[in-house]
Formats: structure tokens, C-alpha cells, sequence
């Protein structure tokens, strides 16, 4: 009996895990709150079938909103992977950790992909019907655009990420996490149709699912983390393989595990 009220138990492990989730989620959110706020007004915007100047807005407010993103998103994976899988340390401490050492290199990274978004959704919506061609090739235009706009999406899933786990300067932080996109192509597919479903899923059934938002900023962030570092961590164990290998000194090899 002694064993099932002892803070090892398994029962009160998975139970801990989880509010760590649920509270990393809260964090990340927290920090995230000028592109969510940005995101919500926009989706109010739309569904108020004034959806030009919903766009407007999110082109404009993207590239400023955005700029707490990248490093929250380096700390929630860090803090998910360190704290939930690997139960090593606390959870807020391995979050603010990440967040304070990556802040700058995530702040200047997010800041270009929010602005590079921004200008893509702008050549997506309106650039077809502005440019000087024949009607005919508008649907190959925003083609064009839109594979330039999974492009960055295949970036993204790999950047912050990579960016809590090793110490990178902006142009190889982007440049590491395209090759890693393109050398581990399968997995890039798989997170990245993750992330658009979900997003085509919250656009699309937003007004059955509009009560129950509050939750989405609770659960999505930790959820979708922990999910993506089941396919990301085998590939960075590869990278940078075990510490302890060729070492007389015993170190916290967590990420190698």
C-alpha cells in the first residue's frame, strides 16, 4: 500500500508530467500572447466576413507579434524534452533557462520569419491578380508562393528545436535547419502536415470549436513538443552522439540518451 502512495509510483509520475505540460503550455502561451492576441483578431475579423481587413492586420501586426515566438518555442521544446521525457531538473527552471540564454538569436530569427510570412501571405492573396500575366497562370503564381511557404514551414519545425540544443548564430541557425530539413526529408513531411492540419482544422471548424479555444493555448504547444521530439530527437542523438563516450569526466548526457 506504502508503494502506491509514493511519489515514484508511476500513477503520480504520469499525473506530475502532465501539469508540467499544461503549465509549459500556459508559459509558452504567456510569452507567446501578442501573436495569439494577433491570431484571435484575426479570426474574429474573418468570421465577421471582413476578412480584407482581417488580413491586413495579421500582415502588418506578423512580423512585430511575433518576435517572443522563437525563443519561447526553444524553451518549451528544451523544457518538454529535459524536464517530461528525460526528468531531469524542474520544469519553470528549464523553461526560463532556455528562454533567457536563446532570447536574442530566437528574437532575431522569429522577427525574419514573422516578416518573411507576412510578405508571403501578401504575394499568396493578392500578388496573382496584381502581377501583369495572363489569368490563366494565377493558379500556377500562387503555387509558387505557396511552396515557398511550406519551404519555411519545413525550416520552422526544425529551428527552435535546434536552436535549444545547440549554440548557433541567426544565419547558421537557418542554414543548419534547412539541411536538416532537407537530409531528413520524411520527417520534415511528417511535422510539418501536422502543423498545417492543425491549422486548416482550427480555420476551418472554428465556429464549432470556438467555445472550447481556451483549451487550445492549454494543451496544443506541449502536446505538439512532445510529439515532434519522438521524430527530432533520434537525429540530434545522431549529431551529437555520447558525451561520456571518450570522457573521464561523468556529465548530464540527457540529450544523448
Amino acid at each position: 500500500m506504502s508503494k502506491f502512495f509514493s511519489v515514484d509510483n508511476k500513477f503520480f509520475t504520469t499525473i506530475n508530467k502532465i501539469v508540467d505540460m499544461l503549465w509549459l503550455s500556459i508559459l509558452w502561451s504567456a510569452c507567446c500572447l501578442p501573436l495569439l492576441f494577433l491570431l484571435f483578431t484575426f479570426i474574429l475579423q474573418y468570421f465577421d466576413n471582413n476578412g480584407t481587413q482581417g488580413l491586413l492586420i495579421l500582415l502588418i501586426g506578423l512580423p512585430i507579434a511575433s518576435f517572443t515566438v522563437g525563443p519561447a518555442s526553444a524553451a518549451l521544446y528544451y523544457a518538454v524534452v529535459k524536464s517530461v521525457r528525460r526528468e531531469r531538473s524542474y520544469a519553470t527552471r528549464c523553461f526560463f533557462h532556455a528562454f533567457k540564454v536563446n532570447f536574442k538569436v530566437g528574437f532575431i530569427s522569429s522577427m525574419i520569419l514573422g516578416l518573411v510570412t507576412a510578405i508571403l501571405l501578401l504575394d499568396i492573396i493578392w500578388a496573382p491578380y496584381t502581377m501583369p500575366f495572363d489569368e490563366s497562370l494565377q493558379p500556377y503564381i500562387r503555387g509558387v508562393f505557396l511552396g515557398m511557404g511550406v519551404v519555411v514551414v519545413f525550416i520552422l519545425v526544425w529551428m527552435y528545436p535546434l536552436l535549444s540544443r545547440f549554440e548557433l548564430k541567426v544565419k547558421e541557425l537557418i542554414k543548419n535547419s534547412m539541411i536538416l530539413a532537407v537530409k531528413n526529408i520524411f520527417r520534415t513531411i511528417v511535422m510539418s502536415a501536422m502543423w498545417i492540419g492543425l491549422g486548416y482544422c482550427f480555420v476551418h471548424f472554428f465556429e464549432y470549436i470556438y467555445q472550447y479555444v481556451i483549451f487550445i493555448p492549454i494543451v496544443i504547444p506541449s502536446v505538439s513538443a512532445l510529439i515532434r521530439s519522438f521524430i527530432i530527437e533520434p537525429v540530434f542523438k545522431r549529431i551529437t552522439g555520447d558525451p561520456n563516450e571518450d570522457s573521464e569526466t561523468e556529465v548530464d548526457a540527457w540529450y544523448a540518451e
